[in-house]
């Protein structure tokens, strides 16, 4: 079942991947000798592999064991990564050896891969999901409420043909392939009313990614 939050994450996710790159899905796993900063430790591996040229973006999603151990699962944009290596440095880092990475090597494994973050984020023991400004672009979750206010504003306040959600999405979608945040904000100095009334629960399945 689709919630707020996980619809979030979704959105998230679905963003960064109109982006071009070769994306790879990662889970890093604990052990009860690891110490519980698993989110200090993720961010020194990322780090270490962005000094490599190895990730460029991620986005990720930490779950909670029923025995409370702490996993982390990544999706990141970048180059090949030997497991051998990543595991590592895990090791070294986090004290745990056990990872897992694979290739997303197609469209369907993609709209997967978004589908599987919004389930994990709909789990009660998931935590707080986070990404990087590699991933999209800095402020990116503001540019799109203040879309979605514009596109409010569009049908209700004006005379012009009303705009469907797909064609709110679609516009979204195209300033993300151009990478161009600029133009979007120009748009929106001109079209955005200012804040309105929460637009609420939005039918994710326009993506052709149904979130369930």
């Amino acid at each position: 079942m689709l919630t707020a939050k996980s619809g979030r994450c979704f959105q998230r996710v679905a963003s960064g991947l109109e982006f071009d790159g070769d994306l790879r899905f990662l889970t890093l796993t604990s052990t009860r000798a690891s110490s519980p900063e698993i989110q200090r430790h993720f961010r020194a591996l990322m780090a270490r592999l962005k000094r490599r040229g190895l990730v460029t973006g991620y986005i990720q999603v930490p779950e909670f064991t029923k025995s409370g151990l702490a996993h982390k699962h990544i999706l990141l944009r970048g180059r090949y990564i030997d497991q051998l290596v990543l595991s590592q440095m895990w090791q070294e880092i986090h004290g745990s050896k056990i990872v897992d990475i694979r290739r997303v090597r197609n469209l369907h494994g993609r709209r997967q891969m978004a589908n599987e973050m919004a389930k994990y984020m709909a789990k009660g023991t998931s935590g707080r999901y986070s990404w990087d400004w590699g991933w999209v672009w800095p402020g990116f979750c503001r540019d799109w409420q203040r879309l979605k206010r514009a596109w409010r504003y569009w049908n209700e306040w004006t005379d012009m043909p009303e705009a469907s959600f797909g064609d709110l999405l679609e516009c979204w979608r195209g300033f993300l392939r151009c990478h161009s945040p600029d133009n979007l904000r120009r748009f929106l100095d001109r079209y955005d009313p200012g804040p309105m009334p929460s637009v609420g629960m939005l039918p994710w399945a326009h993506w052709g990614w149904a979130a369930t």
